[in-house]
């Protein structure tokens, strides 16, 4: 993509026989949008982004109008919790097309914007090893977590954070319909779907799918105010906060009581649900002083964050299982339920990739264990 240069803009536009009146508004567009953030890419309508994205004007019409659900859905288990019933998570994959521009709007547009300092996920330079950091040898940990995090935005807020960055009200909409997914049927049209002002259908919101690539940094940006009010409440009482996509955490190294930590919660509560958001009740825990404090995966009880020993077994389990001369790719992938060696293969090395972020010095020998593999047998 080419650096905007608005003499260029204006002298190939006037070439191309457009008229003063729509250069002007055209330039006034693009410094709408450069005022706002000189990172941002300027993109004056559906048919320039069709342009920018190489996917037909025609195509992102269709997907704009939502004639067809653009979607592949499934399901996958979510992390039991407690004794609470397992559940599902669905995840929506956009087709190839849809998947095209969505991704060109990630890398392009929301990249330039930056969440609020305290959310670590989704975000460059920032991890999930940086989150449990800020929370390291707490003597209180609150975990919380917003219930159907991405589903609960929905495409009014969206097309907000497209307005905010300075782009036009129609292409912010537009934009907002790109990156959303209908509830219902798509092709069951509403008794109140009248043309809407900028002359597509459906008045009913869409929302933020799981399996989209702007979903993410959109559900980020989307929750900044949330994040400066929590950080506030948080300060204001002694407690770090920190969120990593849809967990919250508040911890300090005050001596406290239960009863003050009880009271953030509510607080908390209140403020998640003023948003328009919910927690989800059976995953908030007030872990006390003296009781092992895991958050994100790790152990943040000491002045850095350490992998669990039921990480550390997992890992070392399947290297043992791997290179032990009876066993092998083969019959472990079978035993632990793997679909393919190679997934098995993927799976291994997130961990060893998660350990060496955590504790290089550990994570060196499961390399030398990882690299000694046969993978084909």
């Amino acid at each position: 993509m080419h650096p905007w240069d608005s003499q260029t803009f204006a002298e190939g536009a006037k070439n191309a026989g457009r008229s003063d009146a729509t250069i002007a508004n055209a330039l006034a567009a693009a410094d709408s949008i450069k005022k706002t953030n000189v990172n941002l890419p300027v993109i004056l309508s559906l048919g320039h982004l069709a342009h920018l994205s190489d996917v037909g004007l025609p195509v992102l019409r269709n997907y704009v109008e939502r004639s067809d659900d653009p979607y592949r859905v499934f399901q996958v288990k979510k992390n039991h919790v407690g004794n609470a019933p397992r559940k599902h998570r669905t995840i929506c994959v956009p087709e190839p097309s849809l998947m095209r521009v969505q991704r060109w709007i990630a890398q392009n547009v929301l990249n330039a914007e930056k969440p609020h300092p305290r959310s670590y996920a989704f975000a460059p330079c920032r991890s999930l090893v940086q989150a449990a950091e800020r929370h390291a040898g707490c003597r209180w940990l609150i975990k919380m977590d917003l219930q159907d995090f991405f589903e609960s935005i929905d495409e009014r807020r969206v097309y907000l954070v497209f307005r905010s960055m300075g782009y036009g009200a129609l292409l912010s909409f537009e934009m907002g319909r790109l990156c959303t997914r209908l509830r219902g049927s798509y092709s069951a049209e509403p008794q109140d779907a009248a043309t809407l002002s900028t002359g597509y259908k459906f008045r009913q919101p869409g929302f933020l799918p799981q399996g989209a690539p702007t979903s993410p940094m959109l559900a980020n940006l989307v929750v900044r105010a949330l994040d400066r009010r929590l950080e506030a409440l948080g300060l204001k009482y002694g407690w770090v906060y920190s969120r990593y996509a849809d967990d919250l955490a508040f911890s300090t190294k005050d001596i406290t009581g239960r009863g003050a930590a009880i009271a953030l919660v509510k607080q908390v509560e209140r403020e998640v649900r003023d948003f328009g958001l919910r927690e989800n009740p059976a995953k908030t825990s007030i872990t006390p002083p003296g009781h092992r404090k895991v958050l994100l995966g790790l152990l943040v009880d000491q002045d850095q964050p350490r992998l669990t020993k039921k990480f550390r077994n997992n890992v070392e389990t399947h290297l043992f299982a791997l290179g032990h001369p009876k066993v092998g790719a083969t019959a472990h992938c079978a035993a632990r339920g793997f679909r393919s060696v190679t997934g098995l293969r993927r799976h291994l090395a997130g961990l060893v990739a998660f350990a060496h972020a955590v504790d290089k010095p550990y994570a060196a020998g499961l390399y030398a264990d990882f690299n000694k593999l046969d993978w084909s047998r």
